[in-house]
């Protein structure tokens, strides 16, 4: 399965960095100080307050996508993203800049943030494309990313980017987190205009989907154990289609094929953590019809959760989602869309999921 735009696991950005603050981490811009303690894993930092985590993974997973752009993250005001994510693109290095209402910024940038890059296959003819691992820190904080962009071999301007983001603050050494941030954006040059729609006529899309997620399971569960939380990176298929004529869209992550999972488990009777990559899972995160919008971009508080474990059935769930169609025509339509997705739902177990991410689909 391609991986181009899925995004970048998490726990890869620990691997390279000799996570648990053993090993070291390379300076960055703007970092001097050489005696500058190595970075713990993101995903280390993730678990490591898991009341403040799960607060922002909520608030980012129901925020509704900042107005006019496609950033879905934590810092919210009345239910709507105040930051907004956007990405610059030369020669496939990517430079993330996340601006928040209050003014401030948190910028990664690959070439100088990055920690292993894979190269990819692009779904669009005569593109490169390439997923990066960034991550940044200093003594009171770390921040990081999972970016992937895919770019024009002939031309700079035609690019399309995503991933997610996550931003702690407390100390790195020992590690304490008092603050928690978490988003997920798409963004490039076809997404920020009108798209041409046509007047009739159905089209299906289809692409990859990934973010972060976190899951703590009700007593109904016995592998893994209740009480566990489970903090980690997911990427799936994604399946799109649009009714022009209704000027309605609908979607699913993971009723194409497994979602996947690398992730860290803590478990709830032990207290032990332990990681593990590559695990398959039936969960479907499903897109309810939302209309379009002349411009192309739609959004829509419709999203569900379900699972065929009969310990897993969903009984409430809530989230957002949002997308735009490009203003780049393949045979009378949009060429792709891409958007951001979450949700919180709740089992009839009391097993509680989170996600947050975002997807690309081609035509």
């Amino acid at each position: 399965m391609t991986r181009t735009l899925a995004l970048l696991s998490a726990l890869s950005v620990l691997a390279a960095c000799g996570g648990g603050g053993s090993g070291g981490s390379p300076n960055t811009a703007g970092q001097s100080d050489r005696t500058e303690p190595a970075a713990p894993s993101a995903m280390a930092a993730f678990s490591a307050n898991w009341d403040e985590s799960r607060r922002a993974a909520i608030a980012a997973a129901t925020a509704r996508a900042a107005t006019g752009g496609l950033t879905q993250s934590s810092n919210a005001s009345s239910g709507v993203t105040s930051d907004m994510a956007s990405a610059s693109v030369a020669d496939g290095d990517v430079r993330l800049t996340v601006r928040r209402q209050d003014g401030s910024s948190l910028m990664l940038d690959s070439a100088s943030d990055s920690h292993g890059h894979t190269d990819l296959s692009s779904p669009l003819p005569g593109h490169n494309a390439r997923s990066y691992a960034l991550q940044d820190h200093t003594a009171t904080s770390i921040s990081a990313a999972g970016l992937s962009v895919t770019w024009s071999n002939t031309d700079p301007s035609d690019y399309l980017a995503g991933g997610y983001w996550m931003h702690f603050a407390g100390t790195v050494e020992p590690l304490s987190v008092t603050s928690a941030e978490f988003g997920a954006f798409v963004d490039g040059p076809e997404l920020s205009g009108p798209a041409a729609l046509p007047a009739l006529g159905t089209a299906r899309y289809a692409g990859r989907a990934g973010g972060l997620y976190a899951v703590h399971y009700g007593p109904n569960f016995m592998d893994p154990a209740p009480g566990s939380r489970e903090t980690g990176e997911f990427q799936g298929n994604i399946t799109l289609t649009a009714d022009f004529g209704a000027e309605t869209v609908s979607g699913c992550v993971g009723c194409d094929g497994s979602i996947v999972t690398d992730h860290t488990l803590v478990d709830g009777t032990t207290g032990q953590s332990r990681e593990v990559f590559d695990e398959g899972s039936d969960i479907r995160f499903h897109l309810d019809p939302v209309s379009i919008g002349a411009s192309g971009r739609f959004e829509g508080a419709t999203v569900r959760v379900s699972h065929p474990h009969p310990d897993l059935t969903f009984v409430r769930t809530e989230g957002a989602w949002a997308g735009r169609f490009s203003n780049r025509q393949d045979n009378g339509a949009p060429r792709l869309a891409a958007g951001t997705f979450g949700g919180r739902a709740e089992s009839s177990g009391n097993t509680e999921i989170v996600f947050v991410g975002a997807w690309y689909a081609t035509k």
